[in-house]
């Protein structure tokens, strides 16, 4: 009976410990440490096709970003998770 009470409460505190920590996307994202790689070269007697500007990535302001600064306005500021690029804003409804 001992096993089977310790196990529970092991099992509570964790899934409680979880829900308190810090968003996952107000942390440093694999993404963020991405390096553009050099531009493709072509061996002899191939050409390099063109780039293609409906795929040309955009340069961000002091980005890349995972997360915005200050909670969207309309969202609960107290609530980090309303900080996260994933968490779309509110939606008008009038």
């Amino acid at each position: 009976m001992n096993k089977v009470l310790y196990l529970a409460i092991v099992a509570a505190v964790a899934t409680l410990s979880a829900c308190s920590s810090t968003p996952n996307c107000l942390k440093d994202q694999p993404y963020m440490q991405a390096k553009q790689f050099p531009p493709l070269k072509s061996p002899p007697g191939l050409q390099v096709p063109k780039p293609d500007a409906d795929n040309q990535i955009p340069s961000v302001a002091n980005g890349p970003v995972g997360a915005y600064a200050q909670a969207p306005k309309g969202t609960d500021s107290n609530n980090e998770y309303n900080r996260c690029l994933t968490t779309p804003p509110p939606i008008a409804t009038s």
